[in-house]
């Protein structure tokens, strides 16, 4: 009986942690949820979007991937709490170009490792030019445009930086190469 006393809290405490779906807002938690997506959906799988929201802690994970772009045909899933959930089937209407020319792959045209790098930078930047000490991110996300002409011109990594103290949002967006395009606050 005190084995079991003991041993059920312990057990729930692993359990609860081991279900926590955080990735840290840096390079590091950016390649751990790459290798993750990898390991889920294959290291071969497109996407148009891969959305990271939240506080860190549990973080809701979302993508629209397909495996065979030739098939206009895409998934969304969600991740929270280290589950992944089918969301919806999605179908691609793209006229005047090849499906791969709207899609990206993990480690080929898109780093999540940058993704992590530029969330970082986003809050120096904060830190230094406007003197937000409590930038935290809150949405990072990886998107194809809709309309685009090179992938370099329409695909995107956007960051939102809130600031409780200054009760604001700010929102990044960045190139392929990672080069700042815009900044709104």
């Amino acid at each position: 009986m005190r084995i079991l006393k003991i041993g059920a809290p312990l057990m729930m405490g692993f359990l609860l942690f081991s279900c926590k779906s955080g990735f840290e807002r840096n390079k590091t938690g950016m390649e751990k949820l790459s290798q993750e997506l990898k390991e889920e959906f294959g290291p071969d799988a497109w996407y148009t979007s891969i959305e990271i929201a939240g506080n860190g802690s549990d973080d809701v994970v979302t993508v629209d991937e397909t495996k065979d772009p030739n098939s206009l045909k895409q998934e969304q899933w969600s991740q929270y709490q280290g589950f992944w959930d089918k969301k919806s089937d999605i179908t691609l209407s793209i006229e005047g170009a090849r499906p791969e020319s709207f899609m990206f792959q993990l480690d080929k045209e898109v780093s999540l490792g940058l993704l992590g790098e530029l969330m970082e930078k986003s809050v120096q930047q904060l830190k230094t030019e406007k003197q937000v000490d409590d930038g935290v991110v809150t949405l990072a996300q990886v998107r194809a445009s809709k309309q685009m002409n090179t992938k370099a011109e329409g695909i995107y990594y956007s960051i939102s930086v809130e600031s409780k103290k200054a009760r604001k949002s700010y929102n990044f967006v960045y190139r392929l190469d990672g080069s700042l395009k815009q900044l709104n606050d």
